[in-house]
């Protein structure tokens, strides 16, 4: 029933949209139902140059509102009004050439400076400014109404997402390695263990309480990486490499928790082995607007393919895609014996 109503204001919303560059395609040719005598005047060429007119300014406003605003409008400014001024330019260059090739000699008959500035800046200038308003306007209404579904969604599966990070941020293969390695602690230097035991206290205590909350300090969120980093370092058989690097300009940095263990699970999960030295490197930096993880690991599995691991990845994917809707990419990328994840996230706008 849902999707009956969806489908069926998706229609209204095309069917409105044809009908309006309809009449707008039709405007110049009304006068004709009332003065039908105009019909023997009728200029094909005229004729012709309005239907580009016209197919120009739709092209122009979809790309608006469905490749330009949404891409680039809130993570980079600049390629927006690139954008704007590039297709304005181009609208231009199409009139002076409509105008220029006119069988009306129109712009060797009169003064060519009027024809520039009236005919072929202003007049086109105009135009193209109601089109690109008229598509920003259209953008925000949309993304207004995007941004309440996307809250109501959020509400409604923030229970059940809860009960799912809770699953899998601590899996049970986790604990009971981490207390076994606390085991042999205890019997064989009991002062570290006691330090081990404080740190599975904090990432149980972040989990179960600091989630509770929809913004965390990066500080805050790597603290609890490295609790978990130095939880599994007690069961690495060779030395090696495990590094964790924050720029500390991000530490204050707002962002939503527990987006990141996953991979850093996985790199512990698929970079150790009872033979080969680790080398593992999680890092945060700074980017434009927003904030860079990146995860890389020696590769100690050959043959597997990690880019679609287990149910923890959709899950991440869904998580990105309702937190930070067109605000984040996610890359992943297995090459020269390591396996890599760089997730940007754009915060600027929270």
């Amino acid at each position: 029933m849902n999707g009956d109503l969806m489908l069926g204001k998706l229609f209204k919303y095309y069917y409105l949209h044809i009908i309006i560059w309809f009449l707008l395609l039709l405007f110049p040719f009304f006068s004709y139902v009332y003065e039908p005598d105009k019909i023997k005047t009728f200029d094909p060429y005229f004729a012709i140059t309005h239907v580009l007119n016209i197919a120009f300014l739709a092209s122009t406003f979809y790309l608006l509102i469905r490749f330009a605003a949404p891409r680039y409008f809130f993570r980079n400014r600049y390629k927006f009004v690139l954008f704007i001024a590039l297709g304005w330019a181009a609208y231009i260059v199409l009139n002076y050439l409509i105008v220029y090739f006119s069988p009306s000699g129109e712009f060797h008959r009169v003064n060519k400076e009027d024809v520039f500035f009236w005919r072929i800046f202003v007049g086109p200038s105009i135009i193209f400014l109601l089109c690109t308003v008229v598509g920003n306007m259209l953008f925000f209404y949309n993304e207004q109404a995007r941004q309440k579904e996307l809250n109501k969604l959020i509400e409604l599966e923030k229970t059940t997402a809860e009960l799912n990070l809770l699953k899998l941020q601590i899996s049970p293969h986790f604990l009971f390695n981490t207390l076994n390695n606390i085991r042999w602690q205890v019997r064989k230097a009991p002062q570290e263990s006691e330090e081990s035991i404080v740190k599975l206290s904090e990432i149980l205590r972040y989990i179960i309480y600091e989630v509770e909350n929809n913004r965390v300090t990066l500080r805050q969120e790597t603290e609890h990486l490295r609790n978990f980093i130095e939880l599994q370092m007690l069961r690495l058989p060779v030395s090696g490499r495990v590094a964790l690097e924050v720029d500390d300009s991000l530490k204050n940095s707002l962002i939503h928790p527990l987006l990141f263990i996953h991979f850093v699970e996985n790199a512990f999960k698929y970079g150790i082995d009872s033979k080969t030295s680790p080398d593992i490197q999680f890092d945060f930096k700074p980017i434009a607007g927003g904030i860079q993880f990146r995860s890389r690991n020696r590769i100690l599995l050959p043959g597997k393919n990690l880019s679609n691991e287990g149910i923890g990845l959709s899950n991440i994917k869904r998580r990105l895609a309702l937190l930070y809707p067109q605000r984040h990419e996610l890359r992943i990328k297995q090459d020269a014996g390591y396996f890599e994840v760089i997730l940007q996230l754009f915060i600027d706008e929270d």
